[in-house]
């Protein structure tokens, strides 16, 4: 299904994105930093190796420089990106996730890692309509990892956050694996988890361009299925 024929809106899957991944959020965040053992470790980097490459291919896109940026992480989860943003010298990073319990751990870390000020954590939907102020402004970069997979409207996500993006932003696509794809539908359907969406690259260069991007790039990474690295700017 093309990007412009999906519907325009759904609580339903948004609330399962919301009870996914607020059970999920402590399994996830263990993803990174050498918390598993070393043979999750291994499994990790040999059948999620797209997960730690979106990581390095993200930083790579927006410079090892960001002194003084804003830095706004759509889908911020437990904060792994906001917290390198913070590193690499931004002076403000806002991490939004709808689930309550990533938001929760992201928190946390914050504190850890001496960040509070620098970084901002809210549970909340996007698009956010009325939010807090720090939302609505906009950033010189953003941050949209592991989260297309989930939108049920990607055209309206896309026109929302165009007008937050001053310089750039880098997201990532689930692409249309003929294996991969059907069988990860159809194990989050089994366990009873939320919809996913998948995506050709035709339709993701369209619907970035739709959005009024006018610069799209796409970097195709085919050893975990397959997932586009997007970057996008003004």
């Amino acid at each position: 299904m093309k990007i412009s024929e999906r519907p325009t809106g759904n609580s339903q899957q948004n609330e399962g994105v919301r009870r996914f991944f607020s059970g999920f959020a402590s399994q996830w965040d263990s993803l990174y930093g050498g918390k598993r053992n070393l043979f999750l470790r291994a499994f990790d980097h040999t059948f999620r190796r797209d997960v730690y490459e979106r990581y390095q291919l993200t930083f790579d896109r927006l410079g090892t420089d960001l002194q003084g940026s804003s830095v706004l992480d759509v889908g911020c989860a437990s904060g792994i990106y906001c917290f390198e943003a913070a590193r690499r010298g931004a002076r403000k990073v806002v991490g939004l996730d709808m689930a309550d319990g990533m938001i929760s751990l992201a928190q946390a870390a914050s504190r850890d890692h001496n960040v509070e000020g620098v970084c901002e954590f809210i549970a909340s939907e996007f698009p956010v309509c009325g939010g807090p102020a720090a939302v609505l402004r906009p950033f010189d970069y953003g941050i949209v990892m592991g989260v297309m997979d989930y939108v049920f409207d990607a055209d309206t996500f896309l026109a929302a956050l165009r007008p937050l993006i001053l310089r750039r932003a880098v997201l990532s696509f689930p692409g249309q694996h003929w294996l991969r794809a059907p069988l990860r539908r159809y194990r989050y359907q089994l366990l009873g988890r939320c919809d996913i969406h998948n995506y050709a690259e035709v339709e993701i260069r369209a619907g970035c361009a739709k959005a009024g991007f006018s610069r799209v790039e796409i970097q195709r990474l085919d050893h975990s299925g397959i997932c586009y690295i997007v970057t996008v700017e003004p």
